[in-house]
Formats: structure tokens, C-alpha cells, sequence
């Protein structure tokens, strides 16, 4: 499984994130090479009202064993089913605006 860390912007009009702001974010995606997938991440990010995504990290996990939090886990299994999964810091890195 492909993890990746970055940021991204919320574009979005809801309440659970202010727009402009910049979050920090673990994704994973079952097809291990980011290159062939690029298109589909900004897609995903795009449906979910982010924007302006910046990749800092990525690496290849076997399994769940070397998370230590329960919501990467999940996140992890999720992936597994859907080919992508992301979670997003509530804490704002900070404003673009």
C-alpha cells in the first residue's frame, strides 16, 4: 500500500473546514506507483472540495502493523476496498488568503 503525506487547500462551503485553509494530510491507495495515479488523487481531493495539494512524502506500508493510530488504520483497510482513502488534520497548517 502506497502512503503519501502532504497538504492540501479546503475550496469547499461547509462548516467543518474553513476555506483557504491549508490541512495536512495521510493518504493511502492500493496501486503502489504514484506516477500512474496522479490524475485519480487530484480527482478524489478534487470530489471532496480540496485543492492545491502538495505531496511531501510517500513510502510503501505491508500492513496496518506500523501504524500506531487507530484512524490510519482505518483509513489503511479502507483503501484497501476503495484504492483510496485519506485522512485530513482538523488543525489548520494555516490560511492562504
Amino acid at each position: 500500500m502506497l502512503i503519501i503525506s502532504g497538504s492540501a487547500e479546503y475550496i469547499g462551503e461547509t462548516n467543518q473546514f474553513v476555506k483557504g485553509n491549508l490541512h495536512a494530510f495521510t493518504m493511502f491507495c492500493s496501486n503502489e506507483n504514484l506516477q500512474e495515479q496522479l490524475k485519480d488523487i487530484e480527482a478524489f481531493f478534487n470530489q471532496l472540495d480540496w485543492d492545491e495539494i502538495i505531496i511531501q512524502e510517500e513510502g510503501i506500508i505491508e500492513d496496518t502493523a506500523s501504524l500506531e493510530n487507530d484512524t490510519l488504520k482505518q483509513a489503511f483497510e479502507k483503501a484497501s476496498q476503495d484504492k483510496l482513502s485519506v485522512v485530513i488534520q482538523n488543525t489548520p497548517l494555516s490560511a492562504v488568503a
